[in-house]
């Protein structure tokens, strides 16, 4: 293996006159530059990027541990940390715990999977990394997850505790954003087909329609609440619990964009017109959500937003160690289409 040393001798420089041109640490003669770079381009000289990393007490780089790359939001969070790291001078690594097929829609079952996780982040830390970035598929709380390390970790697209730093979504408000869209455009009997009753996104969503709809001084009736599980044939299902109602709603927000799917499904089978008959909104602007025949009004999550703020911060984290833990909670944007 080619040493500095190698590239000094056929360069006809000095070693430190090499390390400068590497390291870009002193101003050297663009004719003696061009000579280092041949000689180290002849001797196929590799630096010690390790070495220089540990004197330096910095590796400029950041890891980061997804779930699953497969996930929903995953790729876009990832897009954001990535481009956003690069422009700040870091590298990525990438480490994937693959857990889509293992969750499945049960996210809430992620507790059982932290060994996996800490053995994740280990990987990262022994790969000298500067930070971590733990990307979720799922909003939820995390932080009783994460055994204690010193390496400064970000959670994006899932909640921590006052002490962690954590960039997610808002699920309240969207939700409470999208039922007043409803009601401006005239509805007063709304209901809701919901994920897992125990999901935490769940609880938050249907938290902020009842509020929405008490402050326009509507209800929410209990018939008008039908839980899923986030899938199309759920969204199915419970469409065809409302339409068994004396009093049938006049929208039906789904709290995702495929049992919004399955429930337009079964309007179109029963002679619904939407949006002239019923109107259905989703949550979550899947690509499919645009196709859907009217296409879907939904709500747009801010993914690559997180990815970039997340990157953002642990880049403040390594450079300000004593900073107070940041906690971000980013506000949805509502896709209006034809189908309210």
């Amino acid at each position: 293996m080619a040493t500095m040393r190698d590239v000094a001798i056929l360069a006809g420089v000095s070693t430190a006159t090499v390390s400068h041109v590497v390291n870009g640490s002193k101003k050297i003669s663009p004719e003696t530059t061009e000579r280092v770079l041949r000689a180290i381009s002849q001797v196929n000289y590799k630096p010690n990027t390790l070495a220089k990393s540990l004197r330096l007490g910095q590796s400029h780089t950041i890891g980061v541990l997804v779930e699953d790359i497969r996930g929903l939001p995953v790729a876009s969070i990832v897009s954001g940390i990535s481009e956003t790291l690069s422009k700040g001078g870091y590298k990525t690594i990438l480490n994937d715990l693959h857990l889509l097929e293992k969750l499945y829609n049960q996210y809430e079952q992620i507790g059982a999977y932290r060994q996996r996780i800490n053995e994740g982040l280990s990987l990262l830390q022994s790969a000298n990394v500067d930070g971590i970035i733990y990307v979720a598929m799922h909003d939820r709380h995390l932080d009783y997850l994460f055994d204690d390390m010193e390496t400064p970790l970000v959670f994006a697209y899932s909640h921590g505790t006052e002490k962690d730093t954590y960039v997610t979504y808002s699920n309240r408000d969207s939700a409470a954003d999208m039922v007043r869209f409803l009601i401006g455009k005239g509805h007063e009997r709304i209901a809701v087909i919901a994920g897992h009753p125990h999901s935490y996104p769940t609880a938050q969503r249907l938290l902020g329609i009842q509020v929405a709809m008490q402050q326009a001084g509507l209800s929410l009736p209990q018939e008008y609440i039908r839980y899923g599980n986030w899938e199309y044939e759920s969204g199915m299902e419970q469409t065809r619990e409302l339409l068994k109602l004396s009093t049938q709603p006049t929208a039906i927000f789904a709290m995702n964009d495929l049992m919004a799917a399955g429930c337009m499904e079964v309007l179109a089978l029963e002679g619904f017109r939407i949006p002239q008959d019923m109107a259905v909104a989703g949550f979550d602007n899947r690509e499919i959500a645009a196709y859907l025949q009217p296409p879907l009004t939904t709500i747009a999550l801010p993914t690559t937003e997180i990815g970039t703020k997340a990157a953002l911060h642990i880049m403040d984290m390594i450079n300000n160690p004593r900073m107070h833990p940041a906690r971000e909670i980013i506000r949805c944007a509502i896709v209006k289409r034809a189908s309210v």
